[in-house]
């Protein structure tokens, strides 16, 4: 049994194990809307919680996939637990000073050439410094002499830094300390650490006919083998995969319209032009009489 949590009227998935048995297994597909421990100021990629949609939901709760946890409130702990939380931050906070030395290191082997150049120049301008001004005169025949060997300069090799060198600074930043506490990241826990049993909190979803459509063909197309998404983006109301969407692109954008609902000529223009820019098929979803989803295919062929 996967547990979800209700939180502000949304539904989330915080357990990794959770969210893949969820795509693997029943074709759920959700979405992230958390940031990633090691990358959290940006929106590019995004980890968990998994949040879901409340077609998904429904069908999970009804099918018995999953159940509905209140995860608005939190937990109550006792004081072993605080303990032992606080234990945990402490822990994660010394293994993050590690990993930032670590990464210092390689970022101090990769700048090793940067460093060497910039002492050698520093070591040259203080022996131009320390160099006495005497030579101001000399022989014109000396001058002559040595002319062709200013004409040709040697090589000059890339300077590098010694072993002695490396360990050297290696050293320095294994005694670095000052690392502050409240810069680094706090694992938030998400689910519950005692083993004091939750009780499933009521769905209220669907409350409307549209809403109650929405869910029929939402399950309707998930029991004929198919991914769904949001079709938001693509002015539908969900996208249909014929399989993983990591795998596929959507071959359908399904459109929930209610059989007694009227339906002007220029939405079915607009929705088959759509779909034709989109390189993907509108359905118009509707229920018939007898309770079945019934699918209605728009393909914008032209006019010869």
């Amino acid at each position: 049994m996967i547990d979800l949590y209700l939180c502000h009227g949304h539904v989330y998935v915080w357990n990794a194990s959770a969210a893949c048995e969820l795509r693997e297994q029943h074709r759920i597909v959700g979405t992230f809307v958390g940031a990633l421990p090691r990358l959290p100021r940006q929106n590019v990629r995004l980890g968990r919680p998994l949040q879901l949609m409340p077609e998904e939901t429904t069908l999970l709760l009804n099918k018995g996939i999953a159940r509905l946890l209140d995860g608005s409130i939190p937990p109550k702990t006792g004081e072993e637990d605080l303990q032992a939380i606080t234990e945990h931050r402490k822990q994660s906070f010394r293994e993050q000073s590690e990993m930032c030395k670590n990464d210092r290191k390689r970022k101090l082997h990769e700048m090793a050439s940067v460093i060497a150049k910039g002492r050698a120049a520093k070591r040259k301008k203080l022996a131009q410094k320390a160099k006495p001004a005497e030579e101001g005169s000399s022989s014109v025949s000396n001058n002559d002499v040595t002319s062709s060997s200013w004409d040709q300069p040697e090589e000059e090799k890339e300077p590098s830094l010694s072993v002695e060198e490396m360990k050297e600074l290696e050293a320095r930043l294994d005694k670095t300390t000052g690392y502050n506490e409240q810069a680094f990241l706090v694992q938030i826990l998400t689910e519950q650490v005692t083993e004091e049993p939750q009780e499933a909190v009521p769905w209220n979803y669907p409350t409307t006919d549209r809403e109650a459509l929405r869910c029929q063909v939402f399950q309707d197309l998930w029991e004929k083998g198919y991914f769904l998404t949001s079709g938001g983006k693509f002015g539908g109301d969900f996208l249909v995969y014929p399989g993983d969407p990591f795998r596929y692109h959507s071959f359908y954008i399904a459109v929930c319209q209610h059989r007694t609902e009227n339906m002007e000529a220029l939405d079915i223009v607009r929705l088959g032009r759509l779909g034709s820019n989109v390189k993907k098929t509108v359905l118009l979803c509707s229920e018939c009489e007898s309770g079945e989803i019934t699918y209605t295919s728009l393909q914008w062929t032209g006019m010869n």
